[in-house]
């Protein structure tokens, strides 16, 4: 009897020793991961599985969230590091990653050339406020990662919505940034180790800006995309559709009705136009160098394609309380000094869509803003994307715009127009404008087609979204949406890579910045009132139950051998 338990727990055992190795066999050819978690936060996204199982090569991170950090930033440094560990799984090894502190040496020397060298490599310092038992004291942190591939190597903010920080919302840019940890990495992976760039074209001919004010987010745009130039006027149809997304960037010259004709045919053809327009002249320097100047209309001989696309860029400016500020100079004489004012003609565009190109955006700073009206059309899908605070107004061309105006204090209650629509999303498939009409030497190197393809069109009533400043002294190109006067950067340059992202990409990577991770904080009032209660639950309640369970387990004993 012994010896035929004794066999039979020995297969027993044999069995589940055969039954582990089996399983750890299958999990080397099958890989699988399990999310317990409600909004799925550790799973990863095809377009990102499809990224990190093209690797070729090793891809370091370095990551600079380490050493004495605040509560909130060490959830972001947890949150990155969770990541971080999801792409190692699924690119099979080839991710690695280092956390170091920048700040971690004694000397201030070392620390200070550190931050500068991070600073020369795109990662810049964040100064905040922290509460320690001896009071408030500043801490510099460098929210930010360095991602190398191939000997080429890329930065990453990993602190979104950064202005907010120090302010009463630092759990909301946290908890932003933490849903955007997997889009930052993603894409900056595959920046690094995209080998078949899409085809992005500036068109010229038009008076748009020079290479200078366009070099910011050229740079930025080159780490992605192949970028050329297009004269439309000597660039034939068919070589046309090579390109993923034509760029018209602040024209100031008409278009002829033959380069209309190859816009229309590249967008019923699937390309897709990203169009940021000025409808009416006004410029800052003509107005600091006379004090005052006339804004008056332009004719681009766009608006009947627009129109019939499903839009119209109104003949207007904007003018908006909720606005950035300009030098300008109060007083005569030794009395005078500059001082920084609202202009109400530089208003700032904010978005609440959830849409991918505008979620968690910063406020985008713009110049002479005309409105948008969007016109029905049931084959276009239509979204705003950004508008102006509710706190605006409309004035009709022509605009006498005058530096005088910026000393007075904006009447909010003349500024009751509501929210103006300044940049529009148009998805569909569109129809010609050219159907039924001749064009006299039109390009017919593809057939014509009055409608075909699906694609995508961004309108921007501001052309100077897109481009940056130029110091008129040493000619120092200043990062776009960067105010020289205030030192803050603004949205601009995260919009229009995300538009062009949207336009451009196939991947669907985009749509992880619409990723949304729910804050579940405990409520702080409860936890002043209940305080005691629960400190008493929890320090008494074990002892009660292991007291009760000892008790009736020796009366248990003592019944059973009573008996």
């Amino acid at each position: 009897m012994n010896n035929t338990v004794k066999k039979k727990s020995i297969i027993q055992f044999l069995a589940i020793i055969a039954a582990v190795f089996l399983v750890n066999i299958a999990g080397s050819f099958y890989f699988s991961r399990i999310d317990f978690t409600k909004e799925k936060r550790y799973t990863l996204s095809e377009s990102t599985k499809n990224i990190l199982t093209g690797l070729e090569n090793d891809v370091v991170v370095n990551v600079y969230l380490e050493g004495e950090l605040p509560a909130n930033f060490k959830r972001l440094k947890k949150s990155t590091l969770e990541m971080l560990d999801e792409f190692k799984a699924y690119s099979k090894g080839k991710i690695y990653y280092n956390f170091i502190d920048p700040l971690g040496s004694s000397s201030v020397e070392r620390q200070n050339a550190m931050i500068d060298t991070l600073a020369k490599q795109g990662l810049q310092p964040t100064n905040l406020m922290m509460k320690t038992d001896k009071g408030n004291t500043q801490k510099i942190i460098i929210p930010g990662a360095l991602v190398y591939y191939e000997g080429k190597q890329l930065p990453i903010s990993l602190l979104q919505n950064s202005s907010r920080v120090g302010g009463g919302t630092q759990e909301e840019a946290i908890n932003a940034s933490i849903e955007n940890i997997e889009y930052q990495l993603a894409s900056t992976v595959k920046k690094l180790s995209n080998k078949n760039k899409a085809l992005i074209g500036f068109t010229i001919g038009h008076n748009e800006p020079d290479d200078q004010h366009l070099a910011d987010i050229g740079r930025t745009l080159a780490e992605s995309y192949e970028l050329r130039r297009v004269d439309l006027n000597a660039v034939k149809l068919i070589d046309l559709q090579k390109f993923k997304t034509l760029v018209i960037a602040k024209p100031t010259k008409a278009f002829s009705e033959e380069e209309k004709y190859k816009l229309d045919q590249f967008l019923v053809n699937g390309g897709n136009l990203f169009l940021l327009l000025d409808q009416l002249q006004a410029e800052t320097d003509s107005i600091r160098s006379r004090g005052m100047s006339l804004a008056y209309p332009l004719s681009l001989n766009l608006d009947d394609m627009l129109f019939r696309y499903g839009a119209r860029v109104n003949y207007n400016l904007v003018e908006d309380v909720y606005c950035a500020r300009i030098p300008v100079i109060l007083g005569e004489g030794n009395q005078a000094q500059q001082e920084l004012l609202p202009w109400i003609f530089y208003p700032m565009l904010i978005s609440n869509s959830n849409h991918p190109i505008v979620r968690n955006l910063e406020a985008v700073r713009c110049q002479f803003v005309n409105s948008i009206d969007t016109i029905g059309n049931k084959n276009i899908n239509k979204t705003i994307l950004l508008t102006t605070s509710p706190y605006s107004r409309k004035s009709n061309a022509p605009v006498v715009l005058s530096l005088a105006s910026v000393q007075e204090e904006p009447d909010p209650a003349k500024f009751t127009a509501g929210p103006q629509t300044a940049a529009v999303l148009l998805e569909g498939s569109f129809s010609s404008v050219f159907a039924n009409r001749t064009i006299e030497g039109a390009d017919l190197s593809i057939p014509f087609k009055t409608q075909h393809k699906k694609s995508k069109l961004i309108i921007v009533a501001d052309g100077d979204v897109i481009t940056n400043d130029v110091s008129a002294l040493d000619k120092q190109i200043f990062p776009l949406g960067f105010d020289k006067y205030t030192n803050q950067t603004y949205g601009n340059k995260v919009f229009v890579e995300n538009s062009i992202d949207y336009l451009t990409d196939d991947s669907g990577l985009l749509t992880l910045r619409t990723k949304e991770i729910k804050i579940r904080l405990l409520d702080k009032e409860v936890i002043r009132n209940e305080r005691l209660k629960w400190q008493l639950i929890n320090t008494i309640l074990p002892v009660a139950i292991i007291v009760l369970f000892a008790v009736g387990r020796s009366i248990y004993r003592k019944r059973k051998y009573a008996a």
